[in-house]
């Protein structure tokens, strides 16, 4: 494991993100992305998660609240969180080699920032057990090629 950074951000509408800093596409890049439905049917129901472009994961909780994150950076692909309860992966951008990890209605900050190297990385969010807060880790990996979005574990509906 290289890096750890703990954060607690407002889950208000019920979602937090993981987005790289600069969040930005270039024109062509733009132009050629299939841009998704963020909270289409799928993603609420299944994935829990909204992938909003390349370079965005809205991550949806159980209900709006102050929830717990800890963002794991490695080298390889973690082992799956034994206790968690719904686990699943997406790609993620980060050309910037910095995240914000927030919540939607707050203005990400150096409390919310981790510095990673730029590229293209797999995030697993699981879904664990709650304690005073809800609690989330986000383990984030090198991926050579992009995989999409897959459900490890499934939990009851939250």
């Amino acid at each position: 494991m290289d890096r750890v950074r703990r954060a607690v951000v407002f889950a208000d509408h019920a979602q937090f993100y993981v987005q790289d800093v600069g969040g930005q596409l270039t024109a062509e890049e733009r132009e050629d992305y299939d841009w998704p439905e963020p909270w289409s049917t799928e993603a609420v129901d299944v994935w829990r998660i909204g992938v909003d472009g390349p370079c965005s994961i809205a991550i949806g909780t159980a209900r709006s609240d102050q929830v717990e994150t800890a963002l794991r950076v490695h080298r390889t692909s973690p082992p799956v969180l034994a206790g968690a309860e719904h686990v699943v992966e997406a790609d993620l951008a980060v050309p910037s080699g910095a995240v914000h990890v927030f919540g939607c209605t707050e203005t990400p900050g150096p409390q919310h920032r981790a510095e990673i190297p730029a590229g293209q990385y797999r995030i697993r969010i699981s879904h664990l057990p709650p304690g005073p807060h809800l609690h989330y880790r986000l383990d984030l990996w090198p991926s050579a090629e992009p995989a999409g979005v897959v459900v490890i574990r499934s939990g009851s509906p939250p």
